[in-house]
């Protein structure tokens, strides 16, 4: 006996047998039994997927001898008839053959208005019906409308778009969607047992992904392997056959990729070109794997979304928090890209090595997205170490704790004092600055507008907040747009951990906008997002302009500022040193005995000429 490919050997002979198309049998089902069966029907999808064979059973359907009924026997003679292709009254035919209106009008309106030579219906299958010519549609017309009540006719093709709207409104249209990497390689493994070839459930998952939904395809790559391998049937075996990378493959090079080796990356893509590979169809093979990352970090539950087993999802869930999400994005870009480039590209290796090598060093590439990959792995690094610096600095305030307990009232008592006097004494060195500085060259600042940072937060690095300034823009822009725009054309500086923002100098009116409580708040959250700090602020107007705002460790206000000071102490004792050098004289000598002993000021009063006295 000839041998008889296994696609045609295991086709369904019922519809029970038919896989992954539920929604067309129980509607076909249900048509016989209820005795509603159209009068034509056009069945669309890719091609493997079951249209001829369910054409095939819905024949059965209607002129099984039981019938008609959705449960053929598949063991009448009619039944049997139809599945070797004999039956008189079961007519297939191949449009991309016949394609002229002669054809149609010879083999289909000259003979269907006779009656059924053996069964109860004349069923009319007709493949690849889109190949037919628009003169032969149009002949058709009158026909599919209007048909004897013997005649049924099942129009297949692989291409809708192509058949005419008229036959489209005359038909009851199914869709047949592509299998399932589940469901294919099920069907794979019945049939490998029921042929006796044993074969590594890996190389039928990869035999059922290179089908791309198609039945047809993967049974004909099962039979082939069969035929090539020795033995058992091993995914090297599978990839071998086929050219394509498995996924372990993939995921292996996956983790090159996080990992910047880029001796490992050249190594991979060498071995790949000496077994003869294709480079652009593994390009599109690493592109599905790039968008599986992408869908199973984005999706709590993919559902359909993704075409993979319940083990090989946690797999990709791993990768993709390793690989991290703005990375993924750049990926699937540049691979989007890359399988267009190597269709055309003179060396199809080279582009492929050099896009792996953009994806491994994003800091060789100048685009945006490379920079946000940067800048998301630098906040990474800035929220793991500002965590680490918190957790040792309360290690060490939990280890001094004891000993500030156990220190005695007094001692704080003095030390409290020792601060207030030097505290005294620079208020008056400062009114004495204030008083001999020049007048200043640019917009005094009010006090409050230096926002102080927690006395936790780390030490900035002035090159990373430069570097790090446009991301730090971007962060505000992307919560309020209207408020970054005051800071366009800034630049940070660092000056004794203090950040300062310095404004073009005619950008004062931004500057005053700046100030705002609400903008300020903004800034600080850019900056705790971007640098993983929260730092003390400073506002300066132009590159020589003197700020007006003081942070810990700097030189004392303007006298503008000084003067907009309301807090004790603040205005008064800073115009203090204008009455004259006694005045300054008794500052100094009253901020000594504040620091030195430990005296208190008691009560201030303004004797004889306007010269200060104090007691303590």
């Amino acid at each position: 006996m000839a041998h008889q490919s296994w696609y045609r050997k295991y086709r369904p002979q019922t519809f029970d047998d038919v896989v992954g198309q539920a929604h067309v049998e129980r509607t076909l089902r249900n048509a016989v039994d209820e005795g509603a069966v159209a009068h034509a029907y056009l069945f669309t999808g890719p091609r493997g997927t079951g249209k001829t064979t369910t054409a095939r059973l819905l024949a059965k359907a209607l002129n099984c001898q039981t019938g008609p009924t959705g449960q053929p026997d598949d063991t009448c003679e009619d039944c049997r008839a139809i599945a070797e292709g004999t039956h008189p009254d079961v007519y297939e035919l191949d449009a991309a053959s016949r394609t002229g209106v002669d054809n149609v009008r010879e083999e289909i309106i000259g003979r269907v208005n006779f009656a059924p030579a053996r069964g109860r219906y004349k069923v009319y299958i007709i493949d690849e019906v889109h190949m037919l010519s628009a003169s032969a549609f149009n002949a058709l017309l009158k026909t599919l409308e209007e048909p004897p009540p013997h005649a049924v006719f099942v129009l297949c093709t692989t291409h809708p778009h192509k058949v005419p709207e008229t036959i489209h409104s005359r038909c009851q249209r199914f869709e047949f969607r592509r299998l399932s990497v589940e469901e294919i390689a099920a069907r794979l493994r019945r049939i490998a047992d029921a042929e006796g070839v044993e074969v590594e459930d890996s190389a039928l998952a990869l035999i059922a992904r290179h089908a791309s939904g198609g039945m047809r395809d993967a049974i004909t790559t099962l039979e082939q392997l069969a035929s090539f391998a020795a033995g058992t049937i091993t995914l090297a075996d599978a990839e071998s056959l086929l050219g394509e990378v498995g996924s372990d493959e993939l995921f292996a090079l996956v983790d090159l990729v996080v990992a910047g080796d880029l001796g490992g990356i050249f190594g991979f893509v060498a071995e790949l070109v000496e077994r003869g590979a294709d480079l652009v169809d593994f390009s599109l093979a690493l592109a599905r794997h790039a968008r599986d990352l992408f869908v199973s970090d984005l999706l709590e539950d993919p559902g359909p979304a993704l075409d993979v087993r319940a083990e090989e999802l946690r797999r990709l869930r791993r990768q993709a928090q390793a690989v991290g999400r703005a990375r993924l994005a750049r990926m699937l870009d540049l691979l989007d890209d890359l399988t267009g480039t190597m269709r055309s590209a003179a060396d199809a290796r080279l582009a492929l090595e050099f896009a792996l090598t953009r994806l491994a060093r994003p800091e060789t590439d100048l685009t945006l997205e490379a920079l946000a990959q940067r800048v998301e792995a630098l906040e990474d690094a800035l929220r793991s170490g500002l965590a680490q610096g918190r957790r040792t600095r309360q290690e060490a305030d939990a280890a001094s704790a004891p000993d500030a307990e156990a220190s005695d009232g007094g001692s704080r008592r003095r030390r409290e004092a020792a601060d207030a006097g030097s505290a005294k004494a620079e208020r008056a060195a400062a009114g004495r600055k204030a008083a001999s500085a020049p007048e200043s060259v640019a917009e005094p600042e009010p006090a409050s507008a230096v926002q102080h940072a927690d006395e936790s937060a780390s030490p900035l690095d002035a090159r990373s907040v430069k570097r790090l300034w446009p991301a730090v823009i971007a962060e505000m822009r992307k919560r309020k747009p209207s408020r970054s725009y005051h800071f366009d054309s800034t630049e940070p500086e660092v000056v004794d951990g203090v950040l300062v923002v310095e404004f073009p100098r005619d950008r004062s009116v931004s500057l005053d906008m700046a100030r705002d409580p609400d903008t300020v708040a903004l800034l600080r959250n850019a900056l705790e997002r971007v640098l993983g700090a929260s730092p003390p602020i400073e506002y300066r107007l132009g590159r020589q302009g003197v700020s007006s705002s003081v942070a810990a460790g700097q030189e004392g206000p303007t006298p503008a500022a000084a003067s907009a000071d309301p807090s004790p102490g603040g205005a008064e004792e800073g115009a203090k040193p204008q009455a004259g050098s006694s005045g300054a004289a008794f500052e100094d000598v009253e901020a000594r005995l504040i620091a030195e002993l430990g005296a208190a000021v008691v009560e201030e009063r303004v004797v004889g000429d306007g010269s200060e006295g104090a007691g303590a």
